[in-house]
């Protein structure tokens, strides 16, 4: 039980003297209270609301969770892929800084820009939502991008892509 859940009804009729606790006054005072109520119930909305944010961030794992629960409940079939989850495919580069090898991650052989700093893709996308061929028509992409910005960080470049 929270602070929050109140029966204002209830409190309505016991904040009544006794003298006055009759059927047609506890009508007149659960109809008086009827408004507080409504707001009441968009407020706990609000909270709920709220909290759902407020539990789910930008990891990777909370915004596949967030896009099911929004477009897809049933089947959970949206992923969400970065940069590290490519798999243990890709190509073994030495570095001198380490001196040891790393592993150069190709996705779908594509070339992959090395530099002095690390390395980073053509691509230019930080990580990809992938939908399938089965929800193209039926999700609005402009809710989902929506979606994904509300909870990606502010320097992430994303894409869809549709499998």
């Amino acid at each position: 039980m929270s602070v929050y859940d109140v029966k204002i009804k209830r409190l309505a009729l016991l904040l009544l003297p006794t003298a006055l606790r009759k059927p047609l006054v506890a009508a007149f005072m659960q109809s008086t209270v009827q408004g507080c109520s409504v707001l009441h119930g968009e407020f706990m909305r609000w909270r709920d609301d709220k909290d759902y944010r407020l539990w789910h961030n930008g990891q990777v794992c909370h915004l596949r969770a967030v896009l099911n629960d929004t477009f897809d409940q049933t089947e959970r079939r949206i992923t969400v892929d970065d940069e590290d989850s490519g798999g243990l495919r890709g190509a073994r580069l030495f570095t001198r800084d380490m001196d040891r090898h790393i592993l150069l991650p190709v996705r779908g052989g594509k070339a992959f820009i090395i530099n002095r700093r690390g390395y980073g893709g053509v691509s230019g996308f930080d990580f990809w939502v992938s939908v399938p061929y089965a929800l193209m028509g039926k999700i609005d992409e402009t809710r989902l991008a929506a979606v994904v910005s509300t909870y990606k960080l502010a320097s992430k470049r994303w894409t869809i892509n549709y499998n």
